[in-house]
């Protein structure tokens, strides 16, 4: 078994387990295991972006809060599903907030679900032969 050492995530021999119940926990703690990094973590210090999400427009500053509690209710699902899905960074200015990920399709679930909540226009490109997601929305 090998334990992620900033995140706690377990890799079982066969997947990453992001949130390892208490049996698993008990189980790694009785048998030696090995200390590495996870491929979220691994991405992160490589700085590996894959999916640039950039919501805009006039609506964005009287709703703020409720625009980042929906990503950060997406990126906490994403992380469950897949262990290497991450915010990488998130930078707001005036009515623009940016958020990097280190999965594409976390940025592209992103985009869809405040699409969802809010309405607006939503544009996702993919980069051909690539895994790189860009996605705009935008709301006046």
């Amino acid at each position: 078994m090998k334990e992620c050492p900033r995140c706690g995530a377990v890799y079982d021999g066969h997947r990453w387990i992001p949130e390892p119940g208490e049996e698993l926990k008990r189980e790694l703690s009785k048998k030696p295991h090995e200390i590495k990094l996870c491929p979220g973590d691994q991405r992160l210090d490589k700085r590996q972006v894959e999916g640039i999400v950039r919501l805009s427009g006039l609506f964005m500053r009287p709703h703020i809060d409720e625009i980042k509690n929906v990503i950060n209710r997406v990126a906490r699902e994403g992380r469950r599903r897949n262990v290497a899905a991450r915010i990488f960074e998130v930078a707001e200015e005036d009515d623009t907030l940016v958020i990097e990920t280190t999965d594409e399709h976390l940025a592209e679930r992103m985009g869809k679900e405040v699409e969802k909540a809010f309405k607006g226009n939503l544009e996702i490109k993919w980069q051909e032969k690539d895994t790189f997601a860009r996605v705009v929305w935008q709301r006046d």
